[in-house]
């Protein structure tokens, strides 16, 4: 049987994996257990349920988090499969990566997971899937620019994930407060319309009319349970899939733009550089070279920013 998951880069501090397997594939429910301590950024939509917890919609703006040992199951949301990148790093790095936002993870060795997703920035999401990029266009990777660029990425995507799981959630001499079902179950419903049907003209209305909600009270719950309002939601699963299309086809800018919901070329190009830093047509003009003076200039700002 076809191997659907292949190793495309290991090193003593960290591996990256790209894994692809499609609806049709026997194996597609039930993958687990998973074998190593791991971080995942999909590149199309899933659902994801790690056993005794809620079902999460994987999408491009979404990280996912799994122990070692952790079974789950998935259910199709995309016609294409689950398409996604994994990356386990040193056990005693991550765990003190995790330690600088909370002293209690510290000493969690066997499970540093606690929480099964959270927030993917644009930033984190673009720098390693320019990591990947460089691997498959690469004979010779450059070690450096891979382990200093992960590391960057893990550090951002820990830190919102802490964040996002705190907010809100933990006072001062009480235990942390757990969602409304109801309302996990409406930001998962929002979250499933988006992530198959961003190609359309979606409204607040729209949405609010269909699910029989409030606009006020589903955008209300979407934003805190995802830590997204629904119109970044949407133009970040927009942009973040057509980024691939960009990098991965010669399809012309105009029919990108018109294939993942915008309008008109002008609105998506200006949409994309403000997100990404630079206009989709730049991409397409990459060498491994310039890769990594984009990621240099990525990583300069993202230091700045810490330093503020």
């Amino acid at each position: 049987m076809e191997s659907i998951d292949q190793i495309a880069y290991q090193s003593g501090l960290v591996t990256v994996g790209l894994f692809r397997c499609p609806p049709s594939d026997p194996r597609f429910e039930n993958t687990g257990p998973i074998s190593e301590t791991l971080l995942v950024f999909p590149r199309t939509s899933v659902r994801i349920t790690h056993w005794g917890r809620d079902p999460v919609i994987a999408s491009p703006n979404v990280v996912m988090y799994y122990n070692r040992g952790q079974c789950y199951d998935r259910g199709v949301v995309s016609e294409v499969g689950d398409i996604c990148e994994w990356f386990t790093f040193d056990r005693r790095l991550l765990v003190r990566a995790l330690g600088r936002y909370d002293r209690a993870r510290q000493e969690c060795w066997e499970r540093p997971f606690d929480f099964t997703h959270g927030p993917s920035d644009a930033i984190s999401y673009l720098l390693q899937r320019m990591v990947v990029e460089h691997l498959l266009r690469c004979q010779d990777p450059d070690t450096l620019f891979i382990e200093e660029t992960l590391l960057a990425v893990l550090d951002r995507v820990l830190a919102r994930a802490i964040d996002f799981w705190q907010a809100g959630r933990r006072r001062p001499g009480r235990r942390i407060k757990e969602p409304h079902p109801a309302h996990v179950d409406l930001a998962r419903q929002v979250t499933l319309l988006l992530s198959t049907r961003f190609q359309d003209q979606i409204s607040l209305a729209g949405l609010a009319e269909e699910l029989h909600y409030s606009r006020y009270h589903l955008a209300r719950v979407f934003r805190q349970q995802t830590g997204f309002t629904v119109h970044r939601y949407l133009a970040q699963v927009r942009l973040r899939t057509a980024l691939e299309q960009v990098a991965g086809s010669r399809k012309d800018l105009t029919e990108v733009a018109l294939d993942v919901g915008y309008s008109s070329h002008s609105h998506f190009t200006e949409s994309f550089r403000q997100v990404f830093g630079f206009p989709p047509s730049q991409l397409r003009r990459y060498t491994p070279d310039r890769l990594l003076q984009q990621r240099a200039h990525l990583l300069r700002g993202f230091r700045r920013a810490r330093r503020r």
